[in-house]
């Protein structure tokens, strides 16, 4: 129940937020306040996107190196 709460706490936050950043500028720049903002959940969403990648990645790279080391069977080559 608190992190329902918290997390609706937080968006009004948010919005607060938004709404102090675009009393700032003129009315005139509100189409440029939307391109920003768009631009800035892009790149967002972005580097999260690229850091759960490099994550999955290790996770992928410690789940071989654990069944490697793990493996009492060794990988023969033949000619």
């Amino acid at each position: 129940m608190m992190n329902k709460e918290m997390i609706h706490r937080m968006k009004i936050a948010g919005e607060y937020q938004k709404k102090a950043i675009r009393a700032l500028f003129p009315k005139e720049m509100d189409e440029h306040l939307d391109v920003i903002e768009k631009e800035l959940k892009m790149m967002v969403m972005e580097a999260a996107t690229g850091l759960l990648k490099e994550y999955n990645k290790s996770d992928t790279c410690r789940d071989e190196q654990s069944r490697e080391q793990t493996s009492k069977v060794k990988k023969v080559d033949i000619v």
